[in-house]
């Protein structure tokens, strides 16, 4: 996706700003994660996410250029014609602002623009919030893996297939 850094996406709230994951927003994004999820990424997750031809994480930004800070992020793969987020998280002091629909909109309009048929994810069972966010936006709960998150935490996985359906605006991708 020709996502250049800084860029605004069309339905996101005005003072979220885009970017590519960069080596040096690692200790942030670790931060946010930290703060999640009860198992969250390592720092070598995420820095073999930004080797993986593949892989594609996108940073949310808040606030001037001088004093930016990090809010937010989706981490997903592209293979053929699927998209699987494999991350996204908001920081908890930050939530409930339209920031996790932003993050998930801007994968679902990648999806759209490149024709891509599905996109997949898993979600903790628990998480009520995200479950609903995500049906909101498309996705259909169509499976379950036991124990996925370890200590017993089970994800439901869940499904956009989207090419030709309206977007989460309302428009139609074709």
């Amino acid at each position: 996706m020709g996502l250049r850094a800084h860029s605004l996406v069309k339905g996101a709230p005005p003072r979220i700003r885009f970017a590519p994951v960069r080596r040096e927003d690692i200790a942030a994004i670790i931060e946010i994660e930290r703060r999640s999820f009860a198992t969250p990424w390592s720092v070598g997750l995420f820095l073999h996410e930004l080797k993986v031809p593949f892989s594609r994480s996108v940073a949310a930004w808040i606030g001037p250029a001088q004093k930016r800070r990090l809010v937010g992020y989706v981490c997903r793969w592209l293979v053929g014609d699927e998209i699987h987020i494999l991350n996204l998280a908001v920081d908890p002091d930050e939530r409930k602002q339209g920031i996790g629909r932003a993050l998930a909109e801007l994968v679902l309009d990648e999806a759209a623009k490149r024709q891509i048929s599905r996109v997949t994810l898993e979600v903790r069972k628990e998480n009520a919030a995200a479950r609903t966010l995500y049906r909101k936006l498309g996705f259909v709960e169509c499976g379950q893996r036991r124990n996925y998150y370890g200590r017993g935490e089970d994800a439901i996985i869940m499904s956009w297939s989207g090419v030709g359906a309206p977007l989460p605006g309302g428009t139609s991708p074709t």
